[in-house]
């Protein structure tokens, strides 16, 4: 089961790093607003919120806002960031950020990574009891 979640993560990952972004285009958009929203608390009984950053730009002569799916805690309103926009539809964007891919391709190798090492390591270890026994 670990492989296969590594596999899939590690093709979500290069896919998301890599390609998601593919033949969008880059401008400079300004925070309009950052909206807090409360989601639970958790283990710990701590808040846990996720923020949705609102931002403007224009293609084209024509002006958009969007919900950029990338934040950071040094995000305020009126600050300039870059973004990426689908020219075919400008109102598609992406943040700057590798986001949540980079994560992917580091998590997605080692899921896959960790039960084929565990079991060449049982072959060797079988093999050398077997060896140990016919002596």
């Amino acid at each position: 089961m670990s492989i296969v979640l590594g596999a899939i993560a590690t093709a979500a990952g290069i896919y998301m790093t890599f390609f998601e972004r593919n033949g969008f285009v880059e401008t400079t958009a300004v925070i309009d607003h950052i909206d807090e929203i409360y989601v639970g608390t958790d283990a710990d009984n701590m808040s846990e919120y996720q923020y949705d950053v609102y931002v403007n730009y224009t293609v084209d002569g024509k002006d958009y806002q969007s919900r950029s799916d990338y934040f950071s805690g040094r995000y305020k309103p009126g600050m300039e960031i870059k973004i990426f926009y689908d020219p075919s539809d400008p109102s598609r964007i992406h943040g700057d950020s590798l986001g949540f891919g980079i994560y992917l391709l580091i998590i997605g190798p080692i899921l896959f990574a960790v039960p084929v090492i565990l079991f060449i390591r049982e072959k060797t270890l079988q093999r050398k009891n077997m060896g140990s026994v016919a002596q």
